[in-house]
């Protein structure tokens, strides 16, 4: 059939599209919905074959010919869509389904995509609907909507989300309007403007919803606690102006009329209540927070006529809603705005923070992982336990206020106002026994560090190799998959347990001094930036280390003139390709090899266990060369380095003599440079076992492919280590579909542009920096953490494999891990939207001497590429200046 009624059992979201369905269901459980019918799918898709597929061969030849001209390509179709008529079946049945339906109520004619009203596209707007429609027009109304399906918007959009654009198919609803209509509006049963899923946020109009979808007039808004027990309260109401309303029109069509009554409010609180009660029972038809356009009739009775997700709302964590639970984002943290593969979520979980979980608490938590949730395919660390205990929450906002300093207020804020997270907790017996057993060990080595830096330095990288190579050894003695998923495990739970006593006496006997000069000189008009100084060219960091050898092949590059005429005439992919292959001209291959043997086990977002290496796609270290090879002698990094060291020297001298502590300021300064760069030791030793156990898992992958149990070796981090043991076993059912469902989730949520810092167990997303903006200038500002005014032209870098820096170019993106640095290398400054003092970027500015801002909310969408600004890293303030 071409048309189905409204409360049809045949609906489908083939059939009928996204709105049409969604009513469809609506119509069937009870919920008033004005009776009609759909035109289904069918009818769209005969109309476009119609004459030997005229219209839709029209149609693809328009799209291929207009790629770059949207309107034009619109115009084109939805012209050759007006020219045809609808077949002779459709008019019939059309005519059949208007003849139940009152001839006196016209119809409201609303366009039904199937790619429309969806989980994760909704289409608002994007496609046309007409209001109070007379029986006679309903055909070439119907046609219009069909035409909709290729405005300019509509083709962008589904471009936007890869979704296919002559595939798309449209039904058409055909809806009486609502009877003697007072007024309407929209509801969502989830308040989308904080992700709260226990508001609902409701807007209402007199008169049709036209009005306030086209932006004519504003509003009245209720937000609306609905609270645990079931209470419904009005927490907030603004009675907006009003002044334009858009009615049916006698004999069809809508007017727009004027009034001077404006103050009214055009619902009752008892109304506001049940309609949100309404959009409660629509939310559990479909298991989400809906969207929800409704009507209200002169009797008080409510009607909806369209219904669809709130596709925009960040997930939630898989936890009761109350009492109120807090998650940090490990993500954000880690500069990652990617989706972490599952194989990577499982080695934190589990492996990394499990294992020191379970190492604080004597076992008994951080087992299962459940402790860090897997949100939106990121991970989020479920901080309340820790947040109500009297020594953790001193802890967590100590940290976190280096870490993410908007978080850290956000997070205090938080702890003020919900009295969910009073403190409950003191310091237990069995975490206090740790605590000071822990502190024996430690205290004697910090003060070892400070007195003999040198040497407990260069023990520990001795430690450390000695380490992976007992890592290395057991890797290459396992037989299997199932033994190495074992190794795995506990490779990464004992990390920590056995590493932090190692690690934290040496980067605290670092740190510890640059925060007590930070003391000293806090008090000097220019204190801070000569102690942040004093950390520029720091030696001993392993990824500063990475940077110069990495430039050293650059060198060796630029010195051979077949290698460097190769690398300036070709494009990254090309030279990732050739030298997989070995047949990069042989400085360059021999130069690379080098590289890659120290550092090849590192990549872009490398705490992803999941993520390939270098050595598996080398393309954005192609990138980065290329940029590297172009610049001159006198940006040289080594000789930026070489300044960089010279300026802390300086530093140093300077503040010695102005603190009138000439003895004491360059002792705690040479621990600082002796001692500190130790930070990134700790990551790099994490990644280099994710290297050697990576390479043998990719090796024994390749058996899987070939007995045809998976499709590609890299399909093996789309699955979890009991899945891979289970699937060794021939113990794992639909291994292939899991994988394609894992693909198709990251891939999806891999669209998300912003990740909340912070989100709580009620869905509150906490997306915001530090960012002021200065009122009529161009001028606003973040968290400065790296000293120097830079002004440069601003290249905004959303992913380092398809990015390349020019020298003095101001490097602005969201967040970075070590796989960025070498453009640091290149870049004049640095801009982030998150981070804090202490996060891996702030750090490596200060340490390459560029100026850097960060906490900067959304700026790379406030900022484009090619822009001229001025960055203040000393005030943190960023001016644009064209």
């Amino acid at each position: 059939m071409l048309t189905l009624p409204l409360d049809s059992t045949e609906s489908t979201l083939a059939t009928a599209g996204g709105k049409g369905h969604n009513l469809s269901i609506l119509s069937r459980g009870g919920i008033s919905v004005p009776e009609g019918f759909v035109v289904t799918t069918s009818a769209y898709r005969d109309f476009v074959n119609q004459n030997n597929k005229r219209l839709l061969t029209r149609i693809e030849a328009t799209l291929s010919s207009h790629v770059d001209d949207l309107d034009e390509a619109s115009a084109i179709i939805q012209a050759a869509f007006r020219k045809q008529k609808l077949s002779t079946k459709l008019q019939h049945e059309i005519a059949e389904r208007l003849s139940v339906l009152d001839p006196k109520i016209n119809l409201a004619i609303r366009s039904s995509a199937t790619c429309e009203d969806m989980p994760d596209a909704s289409f608002a707007g994007q496609h046309d609907t007409y209001l109070n429609v007379p029986h006679s027009k309903v055909e070439q109304n119907i046609i219009e909507c069909f035409a909709s399906l290729f405005t300019p918007r509509a083709i962008s959009y589904r471009n936007r989300n890869n979704l296919p654009n002559v595939d798309a198919a449209m039904a058409v609803v055909c809806q009486c309007m609502a009877l003697n209509q007072t007024c309407s509006g929209v509801l969502f049963t989830a308040n989308p403007l904080t992700g709260q899923r226990n508001e609902s946020a409701l807007e209402a109009i007199p008169g049709l919803g036209e009005a306030l979808v086209s932006g004519l007039t504003e509003p009245d808004r209720y937000v609306v606690l609905r609270n645990d027990g079931g209470d419904i309260t009005i927490k907030d109401k603004r009675i907006g102006a009003k002044s334009k309303t858009i009615l049916a029109a006698d004999g069809g069509g809508v007017k727009e009329e004027t009034t001077s009554l404006t103050t009214f409010e055009v619902l009752t609180e008892s109304e506001v209540k049940v309609m949100v009660k309404i959009g409660q029972t629509i939310q559990d038809f479909f298991g989400k927070p809906q969207d929800i356009e409704w009507a209200k009739s002169v009797d008080g009775k409510f009607s909806i006529v369209q219904s669809r997700p709130i596709t925009t709302l960040f997930p939630t964590p898989s936890v009761p809603m109350y009492p109120l639970q807090v998650f940090f984002s490990f993500n954000s943290v880690q500069g990652i705005i990617e989706p972490i593969y599952p194989a990577g979520q499982e080695v934190i979980r589990r492996g990394l923070l499990g294992g020191l979980l379970r190492w604080i608490t004597w076992g008994k938590h951080g087992n299962t992982g459940e402790f860090i949730q897997t949100v939106g395919e990121r991970l989020y660390i479920n901080t309340t336990n820790v947040l109500r205990n009297v020594l953790g929450r001193k802890i967590v906002t100590n940290v976190m206020t280096g870490v993410d300093p908007a978080s850290a207020i956000f997070i205090k804020d938080l702890m003020e106002e919900n009295p969910d997270l009073e403190v409950n907790s003191g310091v237990g017996p069995f975490f206090l026994i740790r605590l000071v057993s822990f502190y024996f060990i430690v205290l004697p080595r910090f003060f070892t560090c400070v007195l003999f830096p040198t040497w407990m330095r260069n023990r520990l990288f001795r430690r450390v190799d000695k380490f992976v190579d007992s890592v290395e050894e057991k890797v290459s003695n396992t037989k299997g998959l199932s033994e190495l998923i074992d190794l795995q495990k506990e490779v990464f739970q004992s990390f920590f347990p056995t590493g932090i006593a190692h690690f934290l006496p040496r980067i605290g006997a670092g740190l510890a001094p640059l925060w007590i000069l930070g003391k000293l000189a806090a008090h000097l008009p220019n204190g801070k930036d000569l102690v942040l100084t004093i950390t520029r060219g720091l030696p001993h960091n392993v990824t500063t280390e990475m940077d110069l050898k990495l430039w050293s092949v650059a060198k060796d590059i630029q010195t051979d003139n077949e290698s460097l005429q190769h690398f300036i005439s070709t494009d990254a992919d090309t030279l990732a390709a050739e030298y997989l292959r070995g047949e990069l001209p042989d400085v360059a291959q021999g130069s690379l090899n080098l590289f890659m043997a120290e550092f090849g086990m590192r990549g872009l977002y490398e705490i992803d266990f999941g993520r390939p290496r270098w050595r598996e796609d080398p393309t954005p270290l192609m990138n980065t060369i290329m940029s590297y090879v172009e610049i001159n002698e006198d940006h040289a990094p080594d000789k930026v380095f070489a300044s960089g060291k010279k300026a802390a020297e300086e530093a140093i001298i300077e503040l010695g003599k102005v603190l009138n502590k000439p003895w004491l300021v360059p002792f705690l300064a040479s621990r600082v440079r002796q001692l500190a760069g130790v930070r990134e030791l700790p990551k790099f030793t994490i990644i280099r076992m994710m290297g050697i156990i990576r390479a043998k898992m990719l090796i024994e992958g390749e058996k899987l492919v070939s007995i045809g149990a998976l499709d590609d070796t890299q399909d093996l981090f789309y699955l979890k280590m009991d899945e891979i043991k289970a699937l060794v076993n021939d113990e794992l059912a639909n291994c292939k579909r899991i994988v394609f469902e894992r693909k198709a989730a990251m891939a999806q949520e891999s669209k998300r542009t912003r990740l909340p810092r912070v989100i709580t167990s009620d869905g509150f997303s906490y997306f915001g920096g530090t960012t002021k903006i200065v009122e009529g200038a161009n001028v606003f500002s973040g968290e400065p953490v790296s000293p120097g005014v830079y002004e440069g032209r601003i290249r905004v870098v959303h992913d380092p494999r398809k990015s390349k820096l020019t020298q003095g170019e101001i490097l602005c993106c969201h967040g970075t891990d070590p796989s960025w640095t070498p453009l640091f290398l290149s870049a004049g400054a640095l801009l982030m939207e998150v981070g804090g003092l202490m996060t891996h970027g702030s750090v490596v500015a200060r340490e390459y001497g560029i100026p850097a801002v960060v906490a900067l909310e959304q700026v790379t969408e406030r900022l484009s590429t090619g822009q001229l600004v001025r960055v203040d890293g000393s005030s943190g303030t960023i001016e644009v200046l064209e």
